[in-house]
């Protein structure tokens, strides 16, 4: 969309000119037969359903609700793995390294932030930049302040770089993971220093293509490195280029919900104007009045002020009329405010995008229903979740790890805000009742394993044990401490028999 401030540094463009009519004065009316055509070819008007499914994302309180609620669904709880068993030491110091780099990258923003995109545009790329990088400079302009950068330190460098979706296509797999065309014409957008200063923060492989494309524009296209790429696209077949928004089946009655509401707010309008009028005594010729023109500009003035005097928050139409003047009220059909449209209309929508009208506001439903809607939708979260942890692993072995007899892992239990209690007693089951992992289940809680276990192990140094002992129950009672005191002089009637009877020595 092209900025109007002439004085801007730089300015940004849709290279796609069918998207471009969305925001133009000629089409603020979107037909409901456009929306229909870009149905029917979801991959060739691809560009426009995004940016459908943006002003649906800002405009509409429930897709907004849905797909926010969708980011926020899954815990994002995680163990870092390996498959080797040969060399302990070896494993311990890769995990430690992976841990770290999702450290540096805040894995579960960026997860969560992947989701949202997807789920809005069907896409999400990423590119893993490990490069050192200058740092900002000592001053910068509004704009340039604007932007949001990543600056990679000089300890440890790693960052995920969100890349422009309307910029990126998949052009094929490497591997079954996605191969990413970034387009260089990007940059042409930005002028002058806004330009350098975007250059600056991408990773050279793109930079150094950049400055390719300048001296050939045919060379728009540049293909990045699959090893460094993280890319997920949803709703769609593995063939097909892009990515479907969560909701695309769900955009015609989406607006229509937006017709529907202002339709109902012109009547209110039309019906919230409370005119007064007012008619000055008639005087001895007919049509004029006994009142000279003085007293009735007097009149019509105190009168005025009565009405809109500080307070009266009426919106209030006042007028004079002379004598002998007739006037009707045009009232206007107000039966559209009676109907409960809008309630069925955002059930609709909820159902469209798969959710339960009653799991986004708690009515016409019982928790068992609305909880196995929630295990629905959260199925197929861990679906998206599932090819970002497969990119992320790819992305951090081959550039961190850098192990080949070492493939280390991270793996994101499947565990929402809605079945963790569920998965804590599965966890629980395994540890007490097998041989299940005590960090899985500490992981299953929400608690970070290391952060736990290093707990665990300040404990144990300050001997927490020796130092608080528990008091003495059934559960923590040992063969020489019998956990609860014995009563001697006992006053219950049924404990008094069992004493005189030594019951409690008899064999069961």
């Amino acid at each position: 969309m092209i900025e109007t401030n002439e004085d801007a540094p730089s300015y940004e463009w849709n290279s796609n000119l069918r998207s471009f009519e969305l925001f133009t004065n000629e089409s603020t009316e979107i037909s409901n037969q456009r929306i229909k055509r870009w149905l029917e070819q979801p991959m060739l008007y691809h560009q426009e359903i995004r940016n459908l499914s943006r002003r649906m994302y800002n405009g509409n309180g429930v897709y907004t609700n849905v797909i926010d609620y969708m980011s926020a669904l899954p815990t994002l709880d995680s163990i870092v793995y390996s498959s080797d068993r040969t060399d302990h030491q070896k494993v311990k110091s890769n995990c430690n390294k992976y841990k770290q780099t999702l450290k540096k990258i805040r894995d579960k923003e960026t997860v969560r932030d992947a989701i949202r995109k997807a789920a809005i545009d069907g896409l999400a790329f990423y590119y893993f930049n490990s490069e050192k990088s200058s740092s900002f400079p000592t001053t910068l302009s509004d704009y340039d302040i604007s932007q949001i950068s990543e600056i990679n330190d000089f300890d440890f460098n790693c960052a995920l770089i969100p890349l422009p979706t309307d910029y990126c296509k998949i052009i094929g797999t490497i591997n079954s993971s996605y191969v990413v065309a970034f387009d260089l014409s990007y940059f042409d957008q930005y002028l002058g220093n806004g330009r350098s200063l975007k250059l600056k923060r991408y990773p050279k492989e793109i930079r150094s293509k950049y400055s390719e494309y300048r001296k050939d524009l045919n060379k728009r296209w540049a293909i990045l490195d699959n090893k460094r790429t993280v890319s997920i696209k949803v709703r769609a077949n593995t063939e097909e280029q892009y990515g479907r928004p969560l909701g695309l089946a769900a955009f015609i009655d989406m607006l229509y919900d937006d017709y529907f509401t202002d339709s109902k707010r012109g009547v209110l309008d039309d019906n919230n104007n409370l005119i007064i009028y007012q008619t000055f005594p008639e005087g001895v010729t007919k049509g004029t009045s006994s009142l000279t023109s003085t007293q009735q500009k007097d009149q019509h003035d105190n009168v005025k002020s009565a009405l809109f005097a500080r307070g009266n928050r009426k919106k209030v139409s006042f007028f004079s009329v002379a004598s002998g003047t007739k006037l009707e009220k045009v009232t206007a059909n107000i039966d559209l405010l009676k109907t409960n449209a809008e309630n069925i209309l955002v059930k609709k929508i909820a159902t469209d995008l798969g959710f339960a009208g009653s799991a986004l506001n708690g009515e016409d439903s019982n928790f068992t229903s609305q909880k196995m809607n929630l295990d629905l939708v959260a199925a197929e979260i861990f679906s998206w979740v599932e090819q970002l942890q497969n990119e992320l692993n790819k992305v951090i072995n081959e550039n961190i790890i850098q192990d080949r007899k070492d493939f280390v892992e991270v793996y994101y239990l499947p565990i929402t805000y809605i079945n963790r209690k569920e998965t804590i007693d599965n966890m629980k089951e395994l540890y007490t009742l097998g041989r299940g992992s005590l960090i899985a289940w500490i992981s299953a809680t929400g608690f970070k394993s290391d952060a736990y276990l290093a707990l665990m192990d300040y404990e144990l140094e300050e001997r927490f044990e020796e130092k608080y002992k528990p008091h003495l129950t059934s559960f923590t009672a040992t063969d020489q401490e019998p956990g609860r005191p014995s009563n001697d002089n006992p006053t219950n009637e049924n404990t008094i028999k069992s004493k005189t009877n030594n019951s409690n020595a008899q064999p069961k």
